[in-house]
């Protein structure tokens, strides 16, 4: 009777132990195929991440390329052009005697080239297109200039996108605006030195490529004057421009590095609108409270 006992005593604690096995082995391939499932959604989404990247790297280059393209070719048009002045026509036209020379009568007025040179002109707009005036002087055809603006756009828009990523609202203001009493804003730019170097000489060399050096250095002081205000305003070192708005409801400003100040730092009080004096795509930094309407100063 004991030893019947005892087999089904083994009988029923093997059938338990298997039971458990088979559980156990039911649980791992649950578990197995669950990873198997995870494994195959991360390697589909490496995949696509891939893909995404493949597409922006090769849309990255199509533009390189095109941009590229429109320099060589703005290049050759300008060589033309360097050609076309030197030739017997341009040099067989001869000017009035007395310069310059005002005919009532004609549409035209003859200047010396050096006069363009001591003119405050100005060449560029904000987006980095030339002004229709100083394509007219220059004698660039409309399909030109339209070519070039786009390629200038494209470049400033680069240096933008640069100079605002560097760009961040703090909270340590400038000494001279932190002792003054009233609500401040204190922005921070930092330096983009290689690729403000980089683009700002790419802007010029795709300039100078359709302009040709003679007309580059015709207007050399208004393009300069352009280039700064384009890409001269971020140079080798932090900026700082920090706001206060007095009780009077104005502010006033305070305004250490960058290229246009060097050293030391400026003021400009009395102005109501802080826009004035925050690059405009640099707007979105600025508080929203700072943008509304300042109150009225109490009367007397």
């Amino acid at each position: 009777m004991k030893r019947i006992l005892l087999i089904l005593t083994v009988l029923l604690t093997g059938g338990i132990v298997l039971r458990e096995r088979s559980e156990e082995s039911t649980r791992l391939r649950e578990v197995s195929a669950r990873l198997q499932g995870e494994v195959l959604t991360a390697s589909n989404r490496l995949a696509s991440a891939r893909s995404s990247v493949d597409s922006q790297h090769q849309e990255l280059t199509s533009e390189s390329a095109e941009s590229d393209s429109v320099i060589a070719e703005l290049a050759e048009v300008g060589r033309r052009r360097s050609q076309a002045s030197s030739s017997t026509g341009f040099a067989s036209a001869m000017p009035p005697a007395d310069l310059p020379s005002w005919m009532p009568k004609s549409p035209h007025i003859w200047l010396e080239k050096p006069l363009l040179k001591r003119m405050n002109l100005t060449v560029l707009r904000p987006d980095g297109t030339l002004t229709p005036t100083a394509a007219d002087i220059l004698a660039l055809e409309a399909i030109e200039a339209e070519k070039l603006g786009e390629t200038l756009k494209r470049i400033l828009a680069e240096h933008l996108r640069q100079e605002t990523a560097g760009a961040r609202v703090i909270q340590e203001h400038l000494p001279e605006i932190a002792k003054e009493e009233g609500p401040k804003f204190t922005l921070r730019i930092d330096p983009v030195k290689e690729a403000f170097n980089g683009l700002r000489t790419k802007f010029e060399a795709t300039l100078g490529a359709q302009l040709g050096n003679q007309r580059m250095e015709l207007l050399k002081g208004s393009i300069e004057n352009g280039l700064s205000d384009l890409f001269g305003k971020q140079a080798t070192q932090v900026r700082t421009l920090s706001f206060v708005r007095l009780p009077s409801g104005v502010f006033q400003m305070a305004e250490h590095g960058g290229a246009r100040v060097a050293t030391g730092t400026e003021f400009t009080s009395g102005f109501g609108d802080i826009r004035l004096h925050v690059p405009e795509h640099l707007h979105h930094l600025i508080p929203p409270e700072f943008l509304e309407k300042p109150p009225e100063p109490d009367q007397p």
